[in-house]
């Protein structure tokens, strides 16, 4: 049996804490323009991509609601924050790319954010050469809770399935990763594992500080790629 060869992270909310951040740019640009978007509006859309998430406002408030101008006042939101305090880090991801590195195993950031937010956001946090392949949501034709994006990423790694493991903290993602036959570890951020996720997800940590202990288990039993997928 394989062992683990290669990790793939989802970006918000996993790597950086910018879910909280999105809510909040959310919330401020829709106050802005006369809408109510409250923290259930934006929790429906956690990991998914632009499109999913512009049905889903529309859906909401409307066809009066522009989403396009407000999501820039959004984004705008968003990025000047990051300008003045930087990308808010996650508790252990520094130690856990570098254990990587130094174990040989290769990485891939697989977000549904478009390319040019996830390059701020790696800028910002000083990780723009830490990763050996960086997949976005629009460099794939589906977005999560598709498993474009993790097959997509798996490729450009040339890595079997059964030799990745997936980081999520969305119930998006984790679908995403099943749907792609790779196992995921959970570490929620804004949204508790429920008992449908605890059906697709491998594991569920409670910080990315656990992922080392789990990843070096994992390489010594060859259980990675044990058995089926939940």
């Amino acid at each position: 049996m394989a062992e683990v060869r290669a990790v793939l992270f989802d970006m918000d909310g996993l790597m950086f804490d910018t879910e909280a951040l999105n809510m909040r740019g959310w919330i401020e640009a829709g106050k802005l323009h006369g809408f109510e978007i409250t923290e259930a509006h934006v929790r429906k859309h956690i990991g998914a991509n632009v499109t999913t998430t512009k049905a889903l406002m529309l859906e909401q408030f409307g066809e009066v609601f522009d989403f396009d101008r407000i999501r820039k006042d959004r984004i705008a939101w968003v990025f000047a924050y990051i300008e003045k305090n930087g990308t808010p880090v996650k508790s252990g991801l520094r130690e856990l790319l570098a254990f990587l590195r130094e174990k040989g195993l290769k990485t891939a950031l697989a977000s549904s954010t478009e390319e040019r937010i996830v390059r701020v956001y790696l800028e910002h946090a000083h990780l723009e050469h830490r990763f050996d392949v960086v997949v976005c949501g629009d460099m794939a034709k589906e977005g999560k809770p598709a498993p474009d994006i993790f097959l997509l990423a798996r490729s450009k790694l040339d890595v079997p399935a059964g030799a990745c493991l997936v980081l999520e903290d969305s119930y998006n993602g984790i679908l995403a990763a099943h749907r792609a036959g790779i196992r995921s570890v959970m570490i929620p951020d804004l949204l508790p594992p429920t008992p449908e996720m605890e059906k697709l997800f491998f594991r569920k940590l409670d910080a990315l500080h656990d992922v080392i202990p789990l990843i070096e288990s994992l390489r010594e039993s060859g259980e990675l790629q044990s058995g089926e997928l939940p």
